[in-house]
């Protein structure tokens, strides 16, 4: 019985975490898509408990999906302003992807982005290069 109660914690811990945590990346929309769709084929109907899992996972894959259309919204200085301000990077930090005055204009879409900069700037924040697109 003890087996049973330990892969049932483990089980619910798994499932409390994939509810209640936001999602950072597309990998984790995928982890948690397939999760969700076993959820989804277990439930015997809309108000099996299942459901209540599979729709809070679904809530979520929909909060990542609507942060990510307001990152496309943002031209490429506000992206990067928000980066830096999320991760708490200074542009002296950035120097080896342009040098602390470029950044500066970038910030203020007085330059453009270089292919070069885009990719040091997906790099660095671990983010898609198309997040800076315009």
């Amino acid at each position: 019985m003890s087996v049973v109660l330990e892969n049932f914690t483990q089980d619910f811990v798994q499932l409390v975490h994939y509810t209640q945590t936001k999602i950072e990346s597309e990998q984790e929309v995928l982890e948690r898509a397939k999760i969700m769709d076993e959820l989804m084929d277990m439930a015997n109907s809309e108000e099996d408990i299942v459901m209540l899992f599979a729709n809070a996972i679904s809530d979520r894959i929909e909060e990542f999906e609507n942060k990510q259309l307001e990152w496309h919204r943002m031209k490429p200085g506000d992206v990067l302003a928000n980066l830096m301000q999320i991760h708490q990077v200074e542009p002296k930090e950035l120097s080896h992807i342009a040098p602390q005055l470029v950044i500066t204009e970038l910030l203020n879409e007085k330059q453009t982005m270089t292919l070069e900069q885009l990719k040091g700037f997906s790099q660095f924040f671990k983010v898609p290069v198309t997040l800076f697109l315009d």
